[in-house]
């Protein structure tokens, strides 16, 4: 490429494709969220021809690919924040490569930042590490000024010697300083593919961090076990960035309401003054959503109040992990049972839609599934829905280390794929036979989620129908994609299809029994 292009060509951030496994369990078809990682770094760069482009909207890849044959960009980063979408990464990368020989190409988010080892055959030219508010616009002031890029530019990895090697380290901005997302850059039909349920959603953060040292999460590592705050008026452009039509919003925190009370005199208790007082009464039946700790909630529970009363909170997901005060141990979770439904009944009569998320650990037994379905049970009446995630060891989370010391083969790509990482899949020893295993978290989903039509569904739907009619093709087909998350069989065949069971002290799922009609799913392809 020119050097003149370098300094007038686009520059895109890019969200990958989805990875076939979430696909398989219908995941997309329940929430899909905007892309909050290429907005909060487009707002950061004083760049007049950033473009961003999510690859996840229908029809966006091809329309994508074209633009770039008839005008080069400079530069395209890819924001891989789940290491699960490498392969989708890897593939765009390589596709914008064959087309554009000279355009720049980064990789970053947690995906790459915990993992770099795994993509250093990616036709990427950096990796960023973690800080990318703090390293990617001095970055692409520099290639935009010079017409090429910087050699070991500080924030990034670069090749050297048969691996990666890490840059000078620049430490991340505080949140409160950062500038405001920068929603305009999303092209307006992109909004109607953005929701939560019957809703279309928008997303934001209030905070990130988290002071807590959970074994199966690396967020406390790449924030120091720290908690920021977003600036008041940041957080409020997220809401009035908003299109007309969307009727929820999903506070992305890693714990939300978790500061210190001099941030929340400070941040949240104007936001709902705001909220309660000049948005909601805009906006008539606007919902909010928002993921936090069971005894976050009991400690602030006169402020959840408040906003549940006064703010539009009316979902609210509980990190509850485990049914056990000892496996909550081992999680490091630093939280008891009873504490999770002690907050599980009073969110729910305070009118809170509640959803419990849990984390099977690989090595399950089948008393432990069963406490699990007790807990369920026991919690019908306030919990309707709940989340199973097998406890994948992450790449950059204590959980992964721990294990790669006894298997090295997790650390390789090729008996491990990109995929296996999509937290449906048990890469740590299992106590169950995996058919065993399988059919137990299948049973689990069966037994948590039981939705009644209420009043208050029956008015969503209402809703949907008549202020977001496109949203009805994808509600109807929710229901038979989520189909596969009761199925054995669907876990059966994405532990081989990913090849964690090379990793397994049990043997390979080829060779392991087979019954209730699961023969053909542990059959080889």
């Amino acid at each position: 490429m020119k050097k003149s292009l370098f300094k007038s060509a686009p520059i895109y951030l890019l969200e990958p494709a989805i990875n076939p496994i979430s696909k398989r369990f219908g995941l997309p078809k329940v929430a899909n969220y905007p892309p909050l990682a290429q907005a909060r770094l487009a707002g950061q760069i004083d760049d007049p021809n950033m473009r961003i482009v999510d690859l996840r909207i229908p029809g966006e890849r091809d329309r994508f690919l074209g633009e770039i044959r008839s005008e080069q960009p400079a530069m395209v980063c890819v924001s891989l924040t789940f290491t699960s979408n490498g392969d989708e990464a890897m593939e765009i990368a390589s596709t914008i490569r064959s087309i554009c020989p000279g355009t720049i190409i980064l990789f970053g988010g947690t995906g790459p930042s915990e993992d770099p080892d795994s993509f250093y055959s990616a036709d990427c030219d950096l990796i960023g590490y973690r800080a990318g508010d703090a390293a990617l616009p001095p970055l692409i002031r520099e290639v935009r000024k010079s017409g090429h890029l910087p050699s070991d530019p500080p924030g990034f990895m670069r090749r050297s010697g048969g691996g990666w090697v890490r840059g000078e380290e620049l430490p991340p901005p505080a949140m409160s300083t950062l500038k405001p997302n920068a929603w305009k850059l999303l092209p307006r039909h992109y909004w109607k593919h953005y929701y939560q349920g019957f809703r279309p959603v928008g997303m934001g953060q209030s905070s990130e961090g988290c002071p807590f040292d959970c074994t199966f999460c690396s967020v406390w590592k790449v924030h120091g076990r720290k908690v920021n705050i977003a600036a008041l008026e940041n957080v409020k452009h997220d809401f009035l960035s908003l299109p007309g039509f969307t009727r929820g919003f999903f506070f992305a925190d890693d714990i939300w309401l978790q500061a210190t009370e001099p941030q929340r005199q400070e941040l949240h208790d104007p936001l709902l003054r705001w909220m309660k007082s000049e948005f909601l009464p805009k906006r008539k039946g606007f919902w909010l959503t928002v993921e936090t700790r069971t005894d976050l909630f009991l400690r602030q529970e006169a402020r959840f109040r408040a906003w549940l009363k006064e703010g539009g909170l009316k979902w609210i997901m509980f990190g509850l992990e485990a049914v056990t005060d000892e496996q909550l141990k081992v999680y490091s979770k630093r939280n008891t049972v009873d504490t999770n439904s002690e907050a599980i009944r009073k969110a729910a009569k305070l009118g809170a839609f509640i959803t419990g998320q849990f984390v099977i650990p690989c090595d399950a037994d089948q008393t432990y599934f069963d406490e699990v379905v007790y807990f369920l049970k026991e919690h019908r009446p306030w919990m309707k829905v709940a989340n199973f995630t097998i406890a994948t060891p992450l790449p950059g989370t204590d959980l992964y280390w721990e294990q790669l010391k006894q298997y090295p083969d997790l650390a390789d790509r090729k008996i491990v794929t990109h995929p296996a990482f999509s937290l449906f899949t048990a890469l740590s020893p299992m106590k169950m036979d995996p058919v065993d295993f399988y059919t137990q978290v299948a049973r689990l989903y069966r037994v948590a989620n039981h939705i009644h039509f209420t009043w208050t569904a029956w008015n969503q739907i209402w809703a949907m129908l008549f202020k977001t009619p496109w949203m009805v093709p994808r509600v109807i087909k929710m229901a038979p994609g989520l189909r596969a998350l009761t199925r054995p069989e669907f876990f059966l065949q994405t532990h081989r299809d990913v090849q964690g069971e090379r990793l397994l002290s049990k043997p390979p799922l080829t060779r392991v029994k087979s019954y209730s009609g699961l023969e053909r799913a542990a059959r080889p392809a």
